[in-house]
């Protein structure tokens, strides 16, 4: 069995897809996988692909490959060529994903319904999202379709959790800073800035503080308590990450990290829908929403806005959120901590 999967796209979204590839390595051992996906999170799949079946592309580079007949010949034929024999295209996958599964000539192909795409009907299955299932299950169960159409019926029960001890590189992790981290994709699913800095001072009085740099994000200047650091890569970032007693921030691809890692958390979520919250250690995330606000969430799954709806309060669900507020918040998530 040689199998594709198709998941190319940011930090967040393959965190809480990783698990479906690692049961499929864990389960069926024998078969060959074929991943399709972005190079900065590709080293979350080293341990379970092969590096000559670790395929990657930047997201928006695939999209747009339907303007570059070229570059997408190039991309049929090497599927073509490793003679796929089933396709898993996960949910947020472009048009361009869906027509290389297609063409890869794979069956079945397996992915999430109800799409807005160009590209409709190649899909031999699809699979709906029920509205209680956040992100991680929906991937679990497009997983399950996939496989039971080829006649394994040992797909577990409950998805599994991230596990990112390959990247900890043998690292000797002892919980002991908060981490905030003030960054996330779009614009208008961010605490301000200013509000993170003015809360790291404060934090900074009684616990050891570390400032995680967002290249999204405008450079700033910290309180001189605080530590400022960098993560260079995909390893840095989760060694830093395993190390916190505490992570701050919006939802983002950092905060699902910390999440797969078991960090408790504070998370300013804003506009993004629920199917996005902490998927795994329940009780170790404390998610402040905005309630009472008719226009939340903005973001659907599976598409987000792209920008604030609220034209007569913008970004209230995140601006309504005070440092004293997300302060009290913390002090609490870190009293349990110390109590546990």
């Amino acid at each position: 069995m040689h199998l594709a999967v198709f998941k190319t796209n940011y930090l967040g979204d393959n965190v809480v897809f990783l698990p479906v590839v690692q049961t499929l390595r864990a389960r069926y051992p024998d078969w060959r996988i074929t991943l399709i996906t972005a190079p900065a999170v590709a080293p979350l799949y080293a341990a379970d692909i092969a590096v000559a079946d670790l395929l990657t592309v930047e997201p928006e580079t695939l999209k747009r490959m339907w303007h570059h007949p070229a570059a997408f010949g190039g991309w049929w034929s090497e599927l073509r060529r490793r003679k796929i024999d089933a396709s898993l295209v996960s949910y947020d996958q472009s048009s361009v994903a869906h027509a290389l599964a297609w063409l890869a000539g794979g069956c079945p192909r397996v992915g999430g319904a109800e799409l807005r795409i160009r590209l409709q009907g190649t899909l031999t299955q699809d699979v709906s999202r029920s509205k209680e299932w956040s992100i991680a299950r929906w991937n679990w169960e497009i997983a399950r379709t996939l496989v039971a159409a080829l006649g394994k019926s040992d797909w577990p029960a409950e998805p599994s959790v991230p596990d990112l001890s390959h990247l900890l590189a043998g690292a000797s992790v002892v919980p002991q800073h908060v981490v905030i981290h003030a960054g996330s994709k779009w614009e208008y699913t961010r605490w301000p800035q200013e509000r993170f800095i003015e809360l790291a001072g404060r934090l900074a009085r009684d616990h050891e503080v570390w400032w995680i740099y967002a290249p999204e994000l405008p450079p700033c200047a910290v309180p001189a308590r605080v530590r400022l650091v960098e993560s260079q890569d995909l390893g840095t970032l989760v060694r830093l990450l395993a190390g916190a007693a505490l992570f701050v921030g919006n939802n983002s691809g950092p905060m699902h990290i910390a999440n797969a890692l078991g960090v408790p958390l504070v998370v300013i979520s804003g506009p993004t829908d629920f199917a996005w919250d902490p998927a795994w250690h329940d009780g170790r995330a404390t998610v402040l929403r905005t309630a009472g606000l008719a226009c939340l969430p903005c973001d659907k799954v599976p598409f987000a806005a792209g920008r604030c709806q609220n034209a007569a309060e913008p970004l209230a669900c995140m601006k309504r959120w005070s440092v004293s507020a997300v302060e009290a918040a913390c002090r609490n998530a870190l009293d349990r901590v110390v109590g546990a």
